[in-house]
């Protein structure tokens, strides 16, 4: 009997998500974002990450196995690198554009006017064509085959009397779960940050700003796996501060401001908007979703009164709740096929 195709696919999508989002350090995306040795050092190091996500399918189909496993690494390395340069390209572009039209390619509040949709774009045709070549090599090399005995037997001698309908309906919801976590905590995150903000996303490059400000000015950093933002919090300088001593404490950290950073704040709400919509889907409560947007628009209302705030707004909402909503549907079919 052929392994269960919903479970097969369903680990395919982890060892995808764990190796893009999980295993993927910012210095390989550093790496990836070069150009040379240095670009191909860090595509190979994430397609070595998704071969080892992937061994498993070797261990448990043999010879074919390891066939998807190869395939699979090899179009990762591709298509990642294919990506990186098309999403230069288009950082580049749209840059020049703002430049011809003598325009400030430094956001201020909003998208700014070098703010182009086409990274984000890419990130999703990344996205669609790791899963479709996913999909084919499961369909050429494993999908109508048995796993090999040695596997099969180990399995068995493992479960021992454990139901093995209870065992394979609770490893697929386990899956489904923790792929739901990766997408919507640090998928996500990238994704909405690609999107709005695609030349900081993209490159780990600062606004001009931030790059000329002091450490004492850029103290604070968001790291959302391979997305780093950066930006200045509010600072206040008491009287003790104006003094020599003052100087000095607030120059070794001992008196720095304990602001709370906006972007972090916002990422975190983003975080738990997505998470907060999943389990509304899942637990058939869609109606309650309007609620979470709408209390999330309820807090910025005032700022919306600025257009350029307004769109950026609009944009990181609808791809936020457009991620959760897809992957909650996603997830709920899979759960469907145990019952669940």
């Amino acid at each position: 009997m052929t392994a269960d195709p919903v479970l097969v696919l369903a680990w395919l999508a982890l060892a995808h998500l764990v190796a893009d989002f999980a295993l993927q350090t910012d210095s390989i995306v550093h790496d990836k974002a070069s150009s040379g040795r240095h670009a191909w050092r860090g595509v190979i190091a994430h397609g070595a990450a998704v071969g080892l996500c992937l061994s498993p399918f070797a261990a448990a189909f043999g010879a074919r196995g390891a066939g998807l496993v190869v395939v699979v690494t090899l179009a990762h390395v591709v298509i990642d690198r294919w990506k990186v340069r098309a999403t230069r390209h288009a950082e580049a572009v749209a840059l020049a554009e703002a430049h011809r039209r003598r325009a400030d390619a430094e956001p201020r509040s909003g998208l700014g006017p070098a703010w182009t949709p086409v990274p984000g774009a890419l990130f999703l045709v990344d996205q669609a064509a790791h899963v479709l070549i996913s999909v084919a090599a499961w369909l050429v090399f494993i999908a109508f085959v048995q796993p090999i005995g040695d596997f099969a037997s180990g399995i068995d001698r493992t479960l021992g009397a454990v139901d093995r309908s209870t065992f394979h309906a609770a490893t697929l919801v386990a899956v489904v779960l923790a792929s739901l976590a990766i997408v919507n905590v640090r998928a996500g995150a990238l994704f909405v940050a690609t999107l709005v903000h695609p030349r900081q996303a993209v490159t780990g490059e600062q606004p001009a700003a931030d790059r000329a400000a002091t450490p004492e000015q850029r103290w604070w950093q968001i790291r959302l796996g391979p997305f780093v933002a950066t930006a200045e919090p509010p600072v206040q300088a008491s009287s003790s501060s104006r003094s020599p001593a003052g100087l000095e404490r607030i120059e070794h950290g001992a008196d720095r401001p304990a602001y709370a950073s906006p972007a972090r704040i916002g990422a975190t709400i983003g975080v738990l908007e997505r998470l907060l919509i999943v389990t509304f889907v899942l637990t058939n409560a869609t109606a309650a979703i309007g609620f979470v947007v709408g209390a999330k628009t309820l807090a910025r209302f005032k700022q919306l009164d600025d257009r350029d705030f307004a769109e950026y707004y609009l944009l990181g909402t609808l791809a936020s709740v457009a991620v959760a909503l897809l992957s909650a549907l996603l997830a709920d079919a899979a759960l469907a096929t145990v019952g669940l």
